[in-house]
This record gives C-alpha cells, sequence and structure tokens, in this order.
C-alpha cells in the first residue's frame, strides 16, 4: 500500500515537474504574432490579439508585425499595419519573456513613419536579449543570412513563408559553422613523462591514491 502511495506521489511530482518546464510568452500591446516555428497563427477577426503564447524551452523563430488602430475623431480612424518582421531567441525552461517593440510611439503621426520601420525583440526583465530591425543595416542573429532569407522584413511575403525561410536559413547556418579542431593532449615521449603529467594534473585526493598505491 505503501509503495503504490510512493509511485502516486512520484508520478505526481514528475507531472508537475514537466508542467514547470515550460516557456512563458507574453507580448506587447500593438503586435500582432503572425507565426511562430514555422506554423501560422490565427486570431479571430472580432477578438483581441493574443497576448501571451506557452512554449516548449528551447530556439524559437517568432514572426510579428505592428498592428494598431486609431481613432481619429468620432468618425474617423486608421489602420496601420507593418510588414512581418522576424526574430529568434534560445528560451529557457520556467522563464517568462517579452516580446516588444522597441521604441514604439504613441501618437499617430509618429506611428505612420514607425510602421515603415519597426524592430521587433525579445526581453527578459526589462533586458532585450534578442532584436531584429527592418533597416538595411542589420546584425544580430541574421546578420549574414540575409541573402538566403530573402529579407527579415517583407510587406509582400506571408508570414508563414518568412518564418519558414528564417528557420531554414538558421538551420543552414548551423550546418555550415566550422568545428574548431579537437585540442589533443601532448603525447608523452616515455612512460616516466606520462607519469609526471599524471601527477601534475592529479587532485590533492588522487596523488595521496597514487602515493598509497606506490608503496604497495
Amino acid at each position: 500500500m505503501k509503495t503504490v502511495k510512493l509511485l502516486t506521489i512520484a508520478a505526481a511530482a514528475i507531472m508537475s515537474g514537466s508542467a514547470l518546464a515550460q516557456v512563458t510568452l507574453n507580448v506587447d500591446d500593438n503586435i500582432k504574432v503572425t507565426a511562430i516555428n514555422g506554423k501560422e497563427v490565427r486570431h479571430g477577426l472580432l477578438q483581441p490579439l493574443k497576448q501571451s503564447f506557452t512554449l516548449e524551452p528551447g530556439q524559437h523563430v517568432i514572426t510579428a508585425r505592428y498592428d494598431r488602430l486609431f481613432n481619429l475623431n468620432s468618425d474617423n480612424h486608421d489602420y496601420l499595419k507593418s510588414g512581418n518582421i522576424t526574430v529568434a531567441a534560445e528560451l529557457a525552461d520556467n522563464q517568462t519573456y517579452q516580446l516588444i517593440m522597441p521604441n514604439q510611439p504613441n501618437t499617430y503621426n509618429a506611428a505612420k513613419d514607425y510602421v515603415k520601420a519597426p524592430s521587433l525583440a525579445i526581453a527578459q526583465n526589462g533586458k532585450i536579449i534578442a532584436q531584429e530591425d527592418s533597416s538595411e543595416d542589420r546584425n544580430g542573429v541574421f546578420a549574414n543570412l540575409t541573402n538566403s532569407i530573402g529579407g527579415i522584413f517583407s510587406r509582400g511575403d506571408s508570414a508563414l513563408s518568412a518564418n519558414q525561410r528564417t528557420i531554414t536559413a538558421i538551420n543552414q547556418q548551423q550546418a555550415t559553422a566550422p568545428v574548431a579542431p579537437a585540442v589533443s593532449a601532448p603525447r608523452a615521449q616515455n612512460n616516466l613523462d606520462g607519469f609526471m603529467q599524471l601527477w601534475l594534473n592529479s587532485s590533492d585526493e588522487e596523488r595521496e591514491k597514487i602515493r598509497q598505491w606506490i608503496e604497495k
């Protein structure tokens, strides 16, 4: 009976730990997430934009756009939206992150300019850990991938295509990244040299064991 109870407790603990091993991504206002990790994100026509996602730990590729409705007066409004922009980052388990658009303006006139070249970033505790700009001078993870991706920032391309091209480009970069040659330890010219290297690299506890072995 006790064994069954212990197994039940252990199973509950494992399930609880698994539930905690997730990532929370909160989304700032006026940002519409359009694709994540090669899959399109759909939003209801009359529903507010989704402002929180639960993800698995690991690398994530997120595509989004600036999306805001300005009420200019009682009879007039303007809907501003940018092209899709993609950012990628490694997100750790049981952590919370924020998807932001840095320097997002509050006024309509400023937003009309901002929508032409927004930035997308992932932040944690107020610190940006990954950012992509829609300007020509790119940096970050996509610095050398502009040609293969075909443009991180695109108005005519679909969010899904932009997201999937980014994933492909990252995979290609990782596959072709040079591997540092393994550094091999210098060979001992004879047994004495080998013993001396072993002694020099040993801890105090290991040296005591060597002394005991020699005395036998």
